[in-house]
């Protein structure tokens, strides 16, 4: 890995694109470390020498994935806004903009979602709950619970807007998806929900 770290940032990213995509489209199992060293322009024999296996070289990546996720929310900003709805949306637009500018990434993603191989169920089982902990740290104040009407429970919304983001990011795996109207569907969403779950005196 280390040898890998020393190659100039461009070769590093053609490296990352190609096993990103060829993850993406084949899953781990299909996958070849051959079309990955093709679609990088680097020789089987080295991409094995930067990563030692092709288990290491998909760990890499989800790591390398969740890092540029990470650093697409702007936490500031998040909590500049009192209101959870208003939150969801501003992190979900943040994590849309970094989707449509890496399409590859959104793919593997998916891809790992759905992974079914043994051989890298100990990477892909931490993804969700991982990532739903962290979404939910990253939106949720503890304030935020009193504004909901007697009897809802906030960590089920939570749970339900989290298998609706994931039926977005399928959506948004299109090429032909129109983020736009996406978009606008998420926004409708986000205000009939605090609609009709928030307290009276809190709309």
């Amino acid at each position: 890995m280390e040898k890998f770290k020393e190659l100039p940032e461009e070769k590093q990213l053609l490296i990352i694109e190609a096993a990103l995509k060829c993850f993406g489209r084949h899953g781990y199992k299909k996958a070849s470390m051959s079309d990955i060293a093709q679609g990088s322009g680097v020789s089987k024999p080295m991409l094995f020498h930067y990563f030692g296996t092709k288990k290491d070289l998909y760990l890499y990546l989800s790591e390398y994935v969740r890092n540029v996720m990470l650093d697409a929310y702007k936490r500031n900003e998040i909590d500049a806004y009192d209101d959870l709805f208003e939150r969801i949306l501003v992190a979900s637009k943040m994590k849309m903009g970094i989707l449509e500018k890496y399409p590859h990434i959104l793919k593997f993603i998916i891809s790992m979602f759905e992974e079914t191989d043994r051989t890298v169920a100990d990477i892909t089982k931490k993804i969700m709950p991982d990532a739903q902990r962290f979404s939910y740290d990253l939106v949720v104040k503890e304030e935020d619970a009193e504004k909901f009407k007697e009897g809802v429970d906030i960590d089920v919304i939570m749970r339900l807007i989290f298998l609706m983001a994931e039926g977005y990011a399928h959506e948004m795996s299109d090429e032909q998806c129109d983020l736009g109207k996406v978009t606008e569907e998420l926004e409708k969403t986000m205000h009939m929900l605090k609609n009709n779950l928030y307290k009276e005196e809190y709309l």
